[in-house]
């Protein structure tokens, strides 16, 4: 099968775009493919750009703010769109649309995406290596981060994650372990394509962990292995990033 795709980097979490019309029945296959291939693409999204409207399925069937943004920044390249635009998008594990607003500039996409608060901010007891931690738990619709600090380890986190998902049955769950407001690193298992990564940044762990640890209006700039992100803590969370897009692959996998 012949597959077109794009490589975006959202702040180093490399996400493979597919254009190319894949059924989802085969999402699955054609991911582990392109990420056996691309060794350094941490989770893959499949497009659909027809009739005018953006949507996006991630391979799990999780959501992804990252992916989110590189998706608008791709329709916007592919419909002919120069300069700033605003667009919708429809992403898996989300419920409405994602409004959109992106910029070029010196060959980045600047991107701002408003994203539904979270659903529910609960907390989550669990065990590991002997010792029992309570942190908040964030639940967004398709997505849900455990907002952790530097108490955890990442090896006790990257041991637990997967019991955790199964537990709370969720289409992903991320492990944010925040240093202080301004330093995370992330940690995200989807369960539905059995992937997990330490990842370069993530968005809607970001928006996570803003929702926990700022007040209305305000700001959380996380500094993470990959670059920076930018959430603002209001009537719905808006989010900033920059994205690079690579040129087209056209592969046999």
């Amino acid at each position: 099968m012949n597959i077109e795709y794009y490589i975006a980097d959202p702040a180093g979490n490399i996400t493979a775009l597919v254009t190319s019309d894949v059924s989802r029945d085969l999402y699955k296959s054609v991911s582990g493919k392109i990420m056996e291939k691309r060794k350094n693409v941490e989770q893959v999204g499949f497009t659909d750009f027809r009739a005018g409207a953006a949507k996006l399925n991630m391979s799990g069937d999780e959501f992804c703010g990252n992916a989110a943004m590189s998706a608008a920044a791709l329709y916007g390249v592919l419909t002919g769109k120069s300069g700033s635009f605003e667009t919708e998008i429809k992403v898996s594990g989300a419920a409405k649309p994602v409004k959109t607003a992106v910029r070029e500039k010196d060959g980045f996409f600047e991107c701002r995406c408003e994203i539904e608060r979270p659903e529910k901010i609960s907390e989550t007891v669990f065990s590991v290596s002997g010792r029992e931690y309570r942190f908040p738990l964030v639940s967004f619709e398709g997505i849900s981060h455990i907002v952790a600090d530097g108490s955890l380890s990442e090896a006790d986190a990257e041991s637990v994650i997967k019991k955790l998902a199964g537990k709370l049955k969720v289409k992903a769950l991320g492990i944010m372990i925040v240093s202080d407001k301004t330093g995370m690193r992330p940690i995200v298992y989807v369960p539905g394509v059995n992937t997990l990564f330490y990842e370069n940044s993530c968005a809607s762990g970001s928006c996570a962990v803003a929702s926990v640890l700022c007040g209305p209006g305000e700001e959380a700039v996380l500094k993470q292995p990959g670059g920076e992100i930018r959430v603002r803590n209001a009537e719905k969370l808006e989010l900033f990033g920059k994205i690079k897009l690579s040129k087209c692959y056209s592969e046999e996998l």
